[in-house]
């Protein structure tokens, strides 16, 4: 691990190597996330689907799906780590909400949840539904896009 994040055009430098290292450990090592990194969880999954007419585009970093519900997960390793949902910056709500949406699509009838890794505390945060859908109108207010019907 040490060589790989030795290359490429961003190399780390290696005190900040021992850092990220140890970050990634860490969530290895939670017993609390195991379930994100079983035979089952699907990883860096690309989802399309349609929202007012355009097209949503993503790549989802862990996704587990079951017969009654469907979990996405996205890592972020951002110095500060909000306390709360309601303190997650804009963008990862308008982009977790995109996925919500999308993932209600390709998985009709099924609870669609999401949440966010914070790589640097090794916590998983669920984000609630009604701030994913305040964030997706917000987003496609922005946008000029109709904010589709919510689902029964």
């Amino acid at each position: 691990a040490r060589d790989l994040l030795a290359l490429g055009e961003d190399p780390a430098a290696p005190g900040e190597a021992d850092v990220l290292l140890a970050e990634a450990e860490a969530v290895l090592a939670a017993p609390e996330l195991r379930f994100l990194f079983a035979p089952e969880a699907l990883a860096e999954v690309e989802i399309a689907a349609d929202l007012g007419g355009r097209r949503l585009l993503g790549t989802i970093d862990r996704l587990i799906v079951g017969p009654d519900g469907v979990l996405a997960v996205d890592w972020k390793s951002n110095a500060e780590i909000p306390a709360r949902p309601e303190e997650v910056p804009e963008g990862l709500l308008r982009q977790m909400a995109a996925y919500a949406h999308a993932l209600a699509q390709v998985y009709p009838g099924r609870a669609v949840e999401v949440a966010l890794l914070w790589t640097r505390a090794a916590r998983l945060m669920t984000l609630p539904e009604p701030l994913l859908a305040a964030a997706l109108a917000r987003a496609c207010g922005a946008a000029g896009i109709d904010l589709p019907a919510a689902r029964p």
